[in-house]
């Protein structure tokens, strides 16, 4: 009956060990994904956003802004792609566009 209390007993000791290996490798998961995942995103959004594919399509999708802002009719319609265009290009290097491109922009802003 001794043995098998000391085995019980060595059984509970290796689960409680095992359990708080197990809670102190996630909390450390927890708390290293909490520090790095922020700085991760901030530089996975970097590298997008200086991609050609991502400058192509912005460039392309002002285009298409400044089109249809010469084209609108009424002045809610300007200030809808107004919005529209100024949104595009809020996180967007101004100096990256071709120069019209900078000249609309510029226009909307004032």
């Amino acid at each position: 009956m001794k043995e098998f209390f000391a085995w019980l007993a060595a059984f509970v000791i290796v689960v409680v060990v095992m359990g708080g290996l197990a809670w102190l490798v996630q909390g450390n998961n927890f708390f290293l994904a909490q520090y790095f995942w922020p700085k991760m995103e901030a530089v996975r959004r970097d590298t997008v956003i200086e991609s050609q594919a991502y400058s192509e399509a912005t460039t392309r999708r002002l285009y298409d802004l400044r089109r249809q802002y010469t084209q609108a009719k009424s002045d809610d319609e300007r200030a809808a792609i107004k919005g529209m265009a100024l949104h595009e290009v809020n996180a967007f290097d101004h100096r990256r566009l071709p120069a019209e491109l900078q000249l609309f922009v510029s226009q909307l802003q004032r």
